[in-house]
């Protein structure tokens, strides 16, 4: 996409943050799950529309079956009234057909002159706030699939991003934001010279000074957080690929991660590179599993290597938003 799309993309995203900012003091919080897209859409559109979600939301987790990070929810246009204050909205029309709902909604919404430029040139629309606070509302109207398609595809993380940032900044609110265990994280920080943000109801399993080993944990469903660390450095990708065999045994006895599914990236991680560790974990004795994933990176001030890591175990459930919730956890870590 040309340097021109771009900025007029991000000219009407902020031509509808200045008019949102003059009222969204007087709006609702957006309702609905942060991780549901509710796409208001024809029906005849729908396996359309599907297909051209799928360019920018193909992100999934191995759960052993692949999970997607978003819901995609369909409802009929005339639903709109209902529904418009949902967290993440949608609404999409393919084409200019006077009998089509999602297109008769999306012309009201944006006037004739302005949807006849989604037809023209770029067919997407994203604001924020515009109905609920801390709402992210977009509108695909194009002139034909491929025209949408060639967009999406183009702008696909920067779209991507703009989900991404609300659902962390929505979960943030209530999961970290609010009541947390000040008291354990300020005893972290004086005796390891590292802290992070525990969320209340989450309980401190062990806590080894011995092996710089510290593991924390909820039920319903299952989780665990942990982060090891030791004097040196320790980054490098065979460092990384030691980490994946032995830590899981050497310090939950209990599990392992399963080699075939193992995966190792060179990434960023709150900033600095990182090792990226990810993929399936097991129990050495029952037939029990999910999804797990470490950042291992250096800290060059104090000369220390960090492994954070954290699993879910929620069979039959959802684990792809329990994954995200717990990455913002570890995201939080900050060592002085």
């Amino acid at each position: 996409m040309s340097l021109k799309g771009t900025k007029m993309l991000r000219i009407t995203i902020l031509t509808f943050l200045l008019f949102i900012l003059l009222s969204c003091d007087y709006k609702r919080d957006a309702i609905g799950g942060n991780d549901d897209i509710i796409v208001l859409a024809a029906k005849e559109d729908r396996e359309k529309v599907s297909s051209l979600l799928s360019v920018v939301f193909n992100d999934t987790l191995l759960t052993p079956s692949p999970e997607s990070f978003y819901n995609i929810k369909f409802a009929e246009p005339e639903s709109f009234s209902a529904l418009k204050t949902q967290t993440n909205l949608v609404i999409a029309s393919i084409g200019d057909y006077e009998l089509n709902p999602a297109t008769k909604l999306a012309k009201e919404l944006l006037g004739e002159n302005t949807f006849n430029k989604t037809l023209d040139e770029i067919p997407l629309i994203l604001s924020r706030n515009q109905f609920a606070k801390n709402q992210l509302f977009m509108i695909i109207s194009g002139n034909s699939y491929d025209q949408i398609n060639d967009y999406l595809d183009s702008n696909k993380a920067f779209i991507k991003k703009q989900f991404d940032d609300n659902f962390f900044k929505k979960q943030a609110q209530y999961f970290l934001d609010n009541q947390r265990q000040e008291e354990l994280e300020l005893e972290l920080l004086s005796k390891y010279n590292w802290t992070m943000n525990i969320p209340w109801g989450w309980e401190l399993i062990k806590d080894d000074s011995e092996k710089s080993f510290l593991w924390i944990g909820q039920e319903l469903p299952f989780r665990w957080i942990a982060v090891q660390w030791r004097e040196g450095n320790f980054f490098s990708k065979e460092d990384a690929l030691e980490y994946a065999q032995d830590f899981p045994q050497n310090y939950f006895e209990s599990i392992r991660y399963n080699p075939d599914y193992l995966k190792i990236d060179f990434e960023d991680f709150n900033s600095e590179s990182a090792y990226r560790i990810y993929g399936l974990w097991e129990s050495i004795e029952d037939a029990k599993g999910g999804p797990f994933q470490g950042y291992l990176f250096y800290d060059y001030k104090n000369d220390r290597t960090f492994y954070i890591s954290y699993i879910v175990f929620n069979p039959g459930g959802k684990k792809a938003f329990y994954m995200r919730q717990m990455e913002m956890i570890a995201q939080t870590i900050d060592i002085k």
